[in-house]
């Protein structure tokens, strides 16, 4: 097998193991429907992956590599302009954009992995094995750069509300239809670009309104 087949077969198993995993979870998926997804076989999943749980690491982490890079680079580059509330909305924004993708096409691209890890966020499982590695030391990058530009708010007091504005972000990737529910219609899970907005907007409003309670408390 070429170097470039063997890429390709990878890529494929871990292709359709996203697609699976996305909608049932590790132990919802059987290697035998990954295979048939895939136009692979067993050798080839065992050659690559050795175990199911081995494949569902790797389909975790293949995309926040380049993700992380993404945004460690939006990072650098992200120059204050005074105006907090608008910056703190530019951080956010930097810090969502490489997961939700800038088009509609990319957008549809990380469609299965967004799905995914709105799935596993609140495992302990994979937030030890996974998330603490992979996650944590870009995220822990936005939130110092949070304080810098919310200096009269409280580190501990960041990390709860980045905290919350990351769970909030992983309940809205999940697109369940529940806010098309809630209001009749009116708002659509699927809109991820209108979510996108309204979340930074809300959390950015209120990391600033912490700032000035913390500072007049």
């Amino acid at each position: 097998m070429r170097r470039s087949d063997g890429h390709r077969t990878r890529e494929a198993i871990l292709d359709a193991a996203e697609y699976l995993f996305s909608i049932n979870g590790l132990n919802g998926v059987s290697i035998r429907r990954i295979t048939q997804r895939s136009s692979t076989d067993l050798a080839s999943v065992n050659y690559y992956f050795s175990t199911k749980e081995a494949l569902f690491r790797e389909v975790l982490v293949r995309r926040v590599r380049s993700m992380s890079v993404e945004r460690h680079k939006r990072l650098a580059g992200f120059r204050e302009t005074g105006d907090q509330l608008g910056d703190v909305r530019a951080l956010l924004d930097h810090f969502v954009s490489p997961l939700m993708g800038d088009t509609t096409e990319a957008c549809q691209q990380l469609a299965n992995y967004r799905r995914l890890i709105s799935l596993v966020a609140n495992s302990k499982v994979w937030q030890d094995q996974v998330f603490r590695e992979h996650y944590d030391p870009t995220a822990k990058a936005f939130i110092d750069r949070l304080c810098t530009i919310l200096p009269g708010l409280p580190a501990p007091i960041a990390c709860w509300g980045f905290n919350f504005f990351l769970g909030s972000l992983t309940n809205a990737m999940a697109e369940t239809g529940r806010v098309d529910r809630l209001s009749d219609g009116a708002c659509r899970s699927t809109d991820l670009f209108t979510m996108k907005s309204q979340l930074i907007a809300f959390a950015a409003y209120a990391l600033v309104c912490m700032q000035v309670k913390e500072s007049t408390a």
